[in-house]
């Protein structure tokens, strides 16, 4: 009888499930991303070995709609991170803006073909790794399980792609395109910002072509939107300007009016913000490494172009004013949370766009602007609970930077620092990491220069990775000296040099 009950005991413990649960010598379900027992005893669940997973798959749950739709083979180590992907990744990337590009297109091209599917299964390896680190992956290290079967299933990516690379299929684009997205985010989650630009050129590359030579192909609209995103947003971390969408101005067929006259919606919000996005992200990212005597310069040009673009932001805010006054409590809790990122966006910028041409300190009577702006990231930050780890969207790091990094009052700036610390996470190119040490350094070097303390800033141990982190994520790209935000810094050029 003793014999027996030990043996029933022994055979509770999990040799393949989580972390906690083997530590804790109970049986683990293996459910993907985080294991049952552990969230409903309200555990932090520390996830798997990939190298521990059993071969069958018997205690795995998988959605109904994953596997029956795939024709090849796959391994329980693909269908698990597939199935992150789909759980974690997907829901994340498309937290703020409602978009039929993850949930739908992308899914299902990744169960129809076997490059999409690995690269999925690449970037929710990556993504699992990434926020299981807090979001400071600098460098791919294949002594790490889950950067080696990332590195696995790119490879057979790009084995399926090759043998394609002559097709004539006229979904293959697409399936390039996707592919190379996925691609960019995984580099973009490990730290490697090279390798990322390269894999985003090269979609866009696809891009130009098919305009140019395909001109009856109609690829997907919400795919060549994110590609036009992310193009936009990599002026801050290369020339100053985008690589291909850069005529994102007025033309003959479009003016004010038809921007910003008709808002009765969040997707019409969303329309007017990202116009202004376009705008004034390529113009910021050229200003903000300009020296005094280049401003001086060029003054005349940078202030029309800098009033044009800030004029373009007070007519968004008049219409925006009088929509939310009238429709905001008629949108869903979802289309709420769109509608006040898109606002933050818009204060974010207009906020850089006043102060871009200072090249010297911020003067103080500018303290309230910065106060109203963090004050509205931090009512945003309250509301907005559910808090993806990795999402395409500008949400709340683009103003908690300004505030972080120019605001007068070093206490008002320690707030927003405090902030993007709380929530490590990735929007688009912009990781928030980079953000608190860069900052910190920044406040660091002005604290010292007014002879003040600044040994309390945050925790010395999290002070020391993230500089740590930063000085890993700059020597990573020979570019790295470029980005804007790093050419106006002179802490983060000791660094770089160091």
């Amino acid at each position: 009888m003793q014999r027996a009950n030990r043996r029933r005991k022994y055979s509770k413990r999990s040799l393949n499930g989580c972390r906690t649960c083997r530590v804790r010598h109970v049986k683990c379900d293996e459910a993907p991303g985080i294991c049952n027992n552990c969230q409903s005893t309200g555990r932090k669940c520390d996830g798997y070995d990939l190298h521990r997973l059993a071969a069958k798959t018997q205690s795995l749950t998988f959605p109904r709609n994953t596997l029956p739709h795939l024709a090849w083979t796959t391994t329980t180590d693909e269908r698990r991170c597939f199935s992150y992907f789909q759980r974690c990744s997907i829901p994340g990337l498309g937290a703020i803006f409602e978009s039929p590009l993850w949930s739908r297109i992308i899914l299902q091209i990744s169960q129809a073909d076997p490059a999409v599917y690995h690269a999925a299964n690449m970037l929710g390896a990556v993504h699992e790794d990434s926020d299981a680190n807090k979001m400071r992956l600098s460098g791919e290290n294949l002594q790490r399980a889950r950067h080696r079967f990332a590195a696995q299933q790119a490879s057979r990516s790009y084995s399926y792609l090759s043998k394609r690379h002559t097709s004539n299929d006229p979904q293959f684009r697409e399936v390039m395109l996707v592919c190379c997205l996925l691609f960019v985010m995984s580099e973009l989650l490990l730290g490697q910002y090279q390798n990322a630009f390269q894999h985003l050129h090269g979609g866009l590359h696809i891009l130009k072509e098919t305009q140019e030579s395909h001109r009856t192909l109609n690829l997907e609209d919400s795919l060549v939107r994110v590609f036009e995103r992310l193009d936009i947003e990599s002026s801050h971390f290369g020339s100053g300007t985008p690589f291909f969408f850069n005529h994102v101005g007025f033309n003959d067929d479009l003016h004010i009016s038809d921007v910003f006259s008709d808002i009765k919606s969040m997707a019409d919000v969303q329309r007017s913000v990202t116009f202004l996005l376009n705008l004034g992200i390529p113009f910021l990212a050229r200003c903000w490494p300009f020296s005094a005597a280049e401003v001086t310069a060029q003054y005349d040009g940078l202030v029309q172009k800098q009033q044009e673009i800030l004029f373009y932001n007070y007519q968004f805010q008049k219409r925006f004013g009088l929509f939310y006054r009238d429709s905001y409590h008629t949108l869903s809790r979802r289309e709420q949370e769109g509608v006040d990122v898109s606002q933050l966006q818009s204060l974010s910028q207009m906020l850089s766009l006043e102060t871009c041409l200072i090249k010297g300190p911020i003067p103080e009577n500018l303290t309230p602007k910065y106060i109203s702006l963090l004050s509205a990231h931090q009512a945003f930050l309250a509301k907005f609970s559910d808090r993806p780890t990795l999402t395409l969207d500008y949400g709340v790091l683009p103003g908690l930077w300004v505030v972080a990094s120019e605001c007068p009052d070093y206490a008002v700036r320690l707030q927003a620092i405090r902030a993007v610390e709380m929530w490590p996470h990735c929007e688009g190119i912009v990781n928030s990491n980079v953000i608190v040490s860069m900052a910190l350094n920044n406040l660091k070097k002005e604290l010292w220069m007014h002879g003040q303390p600044d040994a309390s800033i945050i925790d010395a141990e999290t002070e020391e990775e993230l500089s740590r982190f930063l000085l890993d994520t700059l020597s990573s790209g020979e570019q790295a000296a470029n980005w804007s935000f790093i050419r106006g810094s002179d802490v983060a050029r000791r660094k770089l040099t160091a």
